[in-house]
């Protein structure tokens, strides 16, 4: 049986390299990983060998539906959902993940890679409500990885909204 920080890594590892294939089809300069590490969870590297670190964290829309994603509860319906109750617990993690920036101490910048679990809202309605989300400081990026009602991941910077 796996335990929590295994299950952990792997969905940082299946984020991280979601992320790359998609970064690396759309932008000239390739990453690739450098290391993992804790804080932050990953450390990339360009051709030109400058360092960039990526966060990665998973957002669900409540920790019910967490718990069904991830196999630990049988599927139900627990009410209505509202993009507004998902947009506040986006807004929460960047809010939380903003204070954990201020600890970090790295001679390089941070990106916060957030990947959307949740089948209920998906990137269109993330667009669709750009003027909803908190804009945390101290990163160089927020990168939005989700789906949209099909199997592609789609991959969007929150700052450039």
């Amino acid at each position: 049986m796996r335990n929590h920080n295994d299950e952990k890594a792997a969905l940082e590892a299946a984020a991280i390299g979601i992320f790359l294939n998609i970064y690396n089809l759309n932008h000239p300069q390739p990453l690739s990983i450098w290391k993992r590490q804790e804080r932050p969870d990953y450390v990339l590297t360009d051709g030109r060998h400058h360092r960039i670190g990526v966060e990665v964290t998973h957002l669900f829309y409540d920790h019910l539906e967490a718990r069904r994603v991830l196999g630990r509860l049988n599927p139900n319906n627990h009410g209505e959902e509202s993009f507004e109750e998902f947009a506040q617990v986006l807004n929460d993690l960047l809010q939380q993940k903003e204070k954990k920036f201020k600890k970090y101490n790295q001679s390089y910048p941070v990106s916060l890679l957030v990947r959307n679990v949740s089948p209920l809202f998906g990137m269109s309605d993330v667009l669709k409500h750009k003027d909803l989300y908190y804009k945390p400081s101290g990163m160089m990026n927020v990168w939005f990885l989700s789906k949209d009602g099909i199997d592609e991941w789609l991959l969007k910077d929150l700052f450039d909204l």
